[in-house]
């Protein structure tokens, strides 16, 4: 290696031994199954990882006596082990006497958790390896991430001298750095998708605020006109301002970004704590910079639009205030935008026909359910018909059953989709729920009378409410459609999110019908686990055990036959025993057509010797609203998760390490989405495997099925201590998925927060509109007063008004987001097993509790001032 490595840009080279035994200590009285042992030399510590104490010191490898180590703080807690202690370390049933010389609370890499380094000699003796090692490790010269820039030449380099040895070239700095990309990337695509919501509701904010600062300034617009002031004046005016506005705004939310950013990933560490995984907060400055670009260009193209839409005024009725009235006639550059626009739908749907893709054709079909309307209405339809079928039909066709589609749609199950389908159907169907409501009001205001109108004193109330808004379309429009943007989000995502928890609830269809699990190193292999547990005495009954199977693993380079380039990539190949494959309860997603049932492909991994089954998530699928779903590095093609059957051509290749011989093994079975468990490059009997590899490759993972009434906490503890000299360390996989539970429960509920905030945009619009609608009825404020109206009844009219556009697009998002949600579940149900739709009655009432308080709030201060208005004065206001 460092011939092969002469010249190249390294900083670092270190031959490594590392393997897992059991320990104790005899003066804490603590057992540890499972110790890695990590034997270094001194070259090490110079490069890579040493041990570092809490306090920051570098413990020195070259300092380390015959029989010293360094142990982790794990590793002593779970010990009960301090410094000059002795422990006890087995190898092949033997027992080594170890002394502590130093605790470390960092470093020591690759191994983490409970981790014993000692020097290079030490670790080859105690393990018996003469002078072997089980791994080289190599450092490209940079900090721990600029160091994978020559992963590829390095790579390179060594793979000759590899060849026909017993090791593999793994570049582990690149892998992981990819990995931590590719998982990053999906995740923050969650938060991306949710969030598209609320930068939606954000726009519609900003246009609203233009909108109604240039009526605000209507007069003093058309007196500049007056005086001579062109329209490209007035666009300057209000660009300035807005480009003003846009640059403050977006500093401010570019710093609260970071603030919340801090907080969420403050609460996300906490929950991935549970499943043993850290997250740390930290942010580049130029992506700071990016957000703050991006935040002051849409602000601005936004203002542009507002500003060129306020500069079309009538200079009299500027001037006069007077409204501008509806355009007569029909404008023919409007009828060759909508044929351009159809021409474009059209030709959007048959590309998303022709490439299956769902977002595509379901966009270009929505545009067209649109533009007929509007081409309609150009031919003198009337705006009520035409906005009122624009919007029916975008809500039929976004939320009638899949299997409607399917059924009026040739092929439609065979299309691709994603994420990208919840972003378009959400904005599909409110925009139809509002344009429904707002052209039929007179229908909604004789409903809303017909129910309340015997109210004493109220008719005159709820005429006032409902008329005022629903005479300002644009207005009132793009605020209910705010509101019920982000409350169709949060009830959709609730609903959601509780079906997938009741996933969790199938303990059952999660483990397989395991209760316990063992794992163990391969120091010391358990010889037969039927045998020593028959010995086991009174530690253990073998009657208490229903079933128990063990997996061997292995990796293995493999490739998929008959695709051209695929290079070989190295997976963990796992062997099964026949208690394995007679007890496994894992349903298959697809099987190969020759076996008619789950049990008979388990079967044949005993039966036939070459024949494998692979978790799903090496198979590709059409549709998948997984955004945190890892694509591996190897996954097959020429057939999708959604498929009916597995192809009979589907073929895995596998490469021998030592011998570079090959092995062909048929693909029977694709493991349910539900098998959490089923991890890797597939399973395939243990007598298989070890033709694979040319070895005998001992079990290391053990299942263990009890009967009832027998305590699996208790069994776990037991099999823990019966299999100590071979390090065996156990968990109760209920636990395990209830920690699991409670971390993904956790982030639901982030994400819930999260979208949260978008509601501050819908009810920061109600406050605009309450504040505005004072000022702009102040002199029909002075009427009302002068008839008779009281004070507390001009009051009760404002807050009904609010109340009435916060509470009709709560009821609209609530709607849609439970009918939507109840959709998706039964179709997610078909491929997960266990998957129930769960009606999120209590997260509504919350949802709509809060998102009504808070509108009141906001409403509460504009409604008093409205009161306080004195009929003289109103009736005299300019």
């Amino acid at each position: 290696a460092q011939k092969a490595l002469k010249g190249a840009d390294i900083d670092g080279l270190a031959a490594v031994v590392r393997e897992t035994v059991p320990a104790a200590s005899a003066k804490g009285r603590r057992n540890l199954p499972g110790l890695t042992v990590l034997g270094v030399d001194p070259d090490y510590e110079e490069s890579f990882a040493p041990p570092t104490t809490a306090s920051g010191r570098r413990l020195k490898i070259a300092a380390l006596e015959e029989g010293e180590a360094y142990l982790s703080v794990e590793a002593a807690e779970k010990l009960a082990a301090k410094t000059r202690d002795t422990i006890q370390v087995y190898v092949n049933n033997r027992p080594t006497d170890v002394v502590v010389t130093g605790l470390f609370a960092s470093g020591a890499k690759p191994s983490q958790g409970s981790v014993m380094v000692t020097s290079l000699s030490d670790a080859q003796d105690l393990l018996g390896w003469d002078e072997g090692f089980s791994m080289i490790l190599v450092s490209g010269t940079g900090d721990a991430i600029a160091g994978a820039v020559q992963t590829k030449d390095i790579s390179k380099r060594l793979k000759p001298v590899v060849t026909g040895k017993p090791f593999d070239v793994s570049p582990v700095k690149q892998d992981a750095l990819e990995a931590a990309a590719e998982a990053a990337s999906a995740f923050t695509g969650i938060f991306l998708v949710f969030g598209q919501f609320s930068m939606m509701a954000g726009i519609m904010l900003i246009f609203l605020i233009f909108v109604m600062l240039a009526a605000e300034r209507k007069v003093e617009l058309g007196v500049m006109r007056a005086l001579g002031a062109q329209k490209r004046d007035l666009l300057k005016i209000f660009l300035f301002e807005g480009a003003v506005y846009a640059a403050l705004s977006a500093l401010v939310g570019a710093l609260a970004g970071i603030a919340v950013g801090w907080a969420m990933v403050r609460v996300m560490a906490e929950a991935f704590g549970q499943v043993d995984f850290s997250l740390s907060f930290s942010f580049e400055f130029r992506s700071i910079v990016i957000a703050y670009a991006i935040g002051v260009i849409a602000t601005f193209l936004i203002v542009f639009i507002s500003a060129w839409r306020a500069g079309r005024i009538n200079i009299v009725r500027a001037i006069r205030d007077l409204p501008e009235p509806l355009k007569a006639g029909r404008s023919w550059k409007l009828f060759v935008v909508l044929i351009f626009a159809l021409v474009g739908s059209v030709a959007m749907l048959l590309s998303g026909y022709e490439s299956e893709q769902r977002g595509t054709f379901t966009l270009g079909l929505s545009l067209i359910i649109i533009i007929v309307p509007l081409l309609a209405r150009w031919l003198r339809l009337p705006d009520r018909a035409a906005f009122t079928m624009a919007g029916l039909g975008l809500l039929i066709v976004w939320l009638m059953p899949e299997s409607m589609f399917v059924a009026v749609v040739p092929g439609y199950e065979e299309f691709e989709g994603g994420l990208e389908l919840f972003f378009i159907s959400g904005m599909a169907i409110v925009t139809g729920a509002v344009w429904t409501v707002m052209y039929n009001s007179d229908i909604l205001l004789s409903l809303v009378t017909l129910v309340f109108g015997r109210i004493k004193g109220l008719p005159p109330i709820l005429r006032i409410a409902v008329n005022y808004p629903m005479s300002s379309r644009v207005r009132t429009g793009l605020t209910l459609a705010m509101f019920s943007l982000v409350v169709f989000t949060m009830v959709f995502m609730s609903g959601l999110l509780g079906s997938f928890n009741s996933v969790f609830d199938n303990v059952e269809g999660l483990t397989g019908g395991y209760d316990i699990r063992g794992t163990t190193g391969g120091a010391n292999p358990v010889k037969s686990i039927d045998k020593t547990l028959a010995k086991s005495g009174n530690q253990l009954d073998p009657g208490d055990f229903a079933a128990i199977g063990t997996l061997a693993g292995a990796p293995v380079d493999v490739r998929q036959q008959g695709v051209k380039k695929q290079a070989w990539t190295g997976v963990l190949l796992r062997g099964a025993d026949e208690g394995y494959a007679q007890s496994i309860n894992y349903t298959f997603r697809l099987r190969s057509a020759e076996y008619k049932t789950d049990r008979a492909v388990w079967q044949a991994l005993i039966d036939e010797e070459d024949v494998v089954v692979v978790p799903s998530n090496l198979v590709p699928a059409k549709v998948s609203f997984n955004a945190g779903e890892v694509t591996p590095d190897f996954q097959l093609s020429g057939f999708f998760r959604e498929d009916a059957a597995v192809p009979e051509d589907i073929y895995i290749e596998t490469k021998n390490a030592l011998t570079q011989e090959t092995m062909k093994l048929r693909v029977i079975g694709v493991i349910d989405d539900l098998a959490i468990y089923a991890f890797g490059g597939g399973i395939t009997s243990q007598k298989t495997l070890e033709s694979v590899i040319g070895v005998p490759v001992p079990a290391t993972s053990f299942w263990f099925k009890v009967n009832q009434g027998v305590k699996a906490e208790r069994t776990a503890d037991a099999l823990a201590t019966l299999f100590y000299q071979n390090g065996m360390e156990t968990t109760v996989l209920a636990e395990e998925i209830a920690d699991s539970t409670r971390a993904n429960k956790m982030i639901n509920r982030l994400l819930q927060a999260f979208m949260g905030l978008g509601l501050m945009v819908g009810i920061a619009a109600l406050g605009v509109i309450a504040a505005r609608s004072v000022v702009e009825r102040r002199r029909h404020i002075g009427m009302l007063r002068a008839i008779g109206f009281r004070r507390t009844t001009v009051q009760a009219a404002f807050i009904v008004e609010s109340s009435f556009i916060a509470l009709l697009g709560i009821f609209i998002g609530s709607v849609l987001g439970l009918i939507l949600s109840y959709n998706v579940a039964g179709f997610m149900s078909r491929d997960m097993p266990g998957l129930v739709f769960q009606w999120p009655w209590a997260e509504v009432a919350a949802i709509a509790g809060l998102a009504y308080a808070a509108s009141l709030l906001t409403t509460f201060i504009p409604a008093r001032q409205a009161a306080k208005v004195y009929p003289a004065e109103a009736l005299r206001y300019e």
